[in-house]
């Protein structure tokens, strides 16, 4: 999904204008709108970066403008090493809920 986002977004590199204001602080001209991009707090005015953590188009032409690899700002989330992490352990399957014992504990009243 990643992938598929950060390619769709490096489209925009055609249409975006890039204007330098700080060190790491850009303005990016997308059609008639402008948007603010700080590269070391990890922001952009469209907030898609913050939101989703792959580099928006706009984020995408700061990079570049820079000579850099966005693909080295992707949230870890998205790598490869953290999905397998994640499925790494032994999930134990659990039966039907008609093959549970009968419990004889007394129900719980939760009106007051």
């Amino acid at each position: 999904m990643a992938r598929t986002i950060l390619e769709a977004n490096r489209e925009y590199l055609n249409i975006c204008r890039v204007l330098r204001n700080v060190v790491n602080g850009f303005e990016i001209g997308d059609g008639h709108y402008t948007f603010v991009v700080h590269l070391d707090k990890k922001y952009c005015d469209c907030r898609l970066w913050m939101l989703r953590g792959i580099p928006c188009p706009h984020v995408i032409c700061a990079y570049y403008y820079l000579n850099e690899d966005p693909d080295q700002h992707v949230e870890h989330c998205y790598s490869n090493e953290t999905f397998l992490k994640s499925y790494s352990h032994f999930m134990q399957p659990i039966t039907n809920m008609r093959m549970w014992p009968e419990i004889t504990n007394p129900s719980l009243n939760l009106q007051n």
